[in-house]
């Protein structure tokens, strides 16, 4: 059994704590956070501080998790690797190669493992378009189009500041580019077009990728849509062959998406299947996997640091595109 102590209790915290409560080997038993609680729907009964150092120094406390503005990760997690903590971040880890660096630094210098939440690497439909491209079910994929749309976070302004949260491209476009690299490796050259909100940050972007491997992908992202506009996103995969796609429309944001309205069809051999997903929410997926990890001391071969290093540059690569409205090869 391993405690964890959750620091930063916004959507996403919630969302980890809800998580954490249906996993059995783990329990959150203290929450840093300076804002008082009264969400009533929290279900939680361990102490609440407002002093990181209380975490840091509670011996009991096996694992920090970090759900807080991008902005605060490394001074977050450089206190936690010298205390000796596992790490559990939310991602985008962080804004710069450098900062990066210096992160991975810490934890190597510590002998400590952190843990970075890449989530569409555990969600159900996207595990299962990673397991087809396995096998002779889409093997080969050519062209890929993939869009996440929805309207600016609501739950809290900061998402809209680009020193803070990096805006769209590193808050919501890291999902699909993330997971395109798990799926087809290295990147050739990216190019890429969009619009900057009143704040600097890109809120609307476009981007066509070639890989390595020759495939092609399109992907958008948005944060601009219109109130009334349902969250909602695609994933298209086309091989010379056969064709995976996953449609999903939801709320105004994520909230109720297991509920929402799901299409996810394989086309092959002139049939057309739908294809059938068992219930799993992603992040218990995640957090379940991580603490495994750290548990049992195996090697994450899931979101290894690598990986996460690696989809960073590749959102520089892509805001550098942004930036001179060129084509820009890794």
């Amino acid at each position: 059994m391993k405690n964890i102590g959750l620091v930063g209790l916004g959507f996403i915290g919630k969302t980890h704590l809800e998580a954490y409560g249906k996993i059995d080997h783990c329990q959150v038993t203290s929450i840093c956070t300076s804002n008082k609680v009264i969400d009533r729907e929290i279900i939680y009964n361990g102490s609440f501080v407002t002093a990181y150092e209380e975490l840091l120094n509670d011996k009991d406390i096996d694992i920090i998790d970090i759900c807080l503005p991008t902005y605060l990760h490394e001074e977050y997690i450089l206190r936690a690797a010298n205390a000796g903590k596992s790490i559990i971040c939310e991602k985008p880890l962080t804004l710069s190669i450098e900062s990066a660096n210096r992160i991975i630094d810490a934890v190597n210098k510590n002998n400590v493992r952190l843990f970075v939440g890449h989530v569409l690497r555990f969600w159900p439909e996207y595990k299962v378009i990673k397991s087809f491209s396995e096998n002779d079910r889409l093997k080969d994929i050519e062209i890929i189009h993939a869009k996440r749309l929805g309207q600016a976070p609501n739950w809290s302004s900061w998402f809209q500041h680009p020193e803070i949260s990096g805006g769209a491209l590193y808050d919501l476009h890291i999902h699909d580019i993330d997971f395109l690299y798990y799926l087809l490796g290295e990147v050739d050259t990216v190019y890429a077009v969009g619009n900057k909100n009143k704040y600097g940050a890109w809120d609307h972007i476009m981007t066509t990728i070639l890989f390595k491997n020759k495939s092609k992908a399109f992907v958008e992202a948005s944060q601009r849509m219109p109130i009334g506009y349902p969250f909602t996103m695609s994933f298209r995969a086309q091989t010379s062959e056969s064709t995976l796609e996953l449609n999903v429309n939801a709320g105004d944001n994520i909230e109720n998406i297991n509920e929402s309205n799901h299409q996810f069809i394989y086309y092959s051999n002139q049939k057309k299947t739908p294809i059938k997903i068992e219930k799993g929410d992603a992040f218990q997926n995640e957090l379940s996997y991580f603490v495994d990890c750290i548990e049992n001391n195996q090697k994450n071969r899931i979101v290894p640091l690598e990986d996460v290093l690696y989809t960073l540059k590749l959102l520089h690569a892509i805001e550098k595109s942004l930036i001179t409205k060129r084509e820009v090869q890794l």
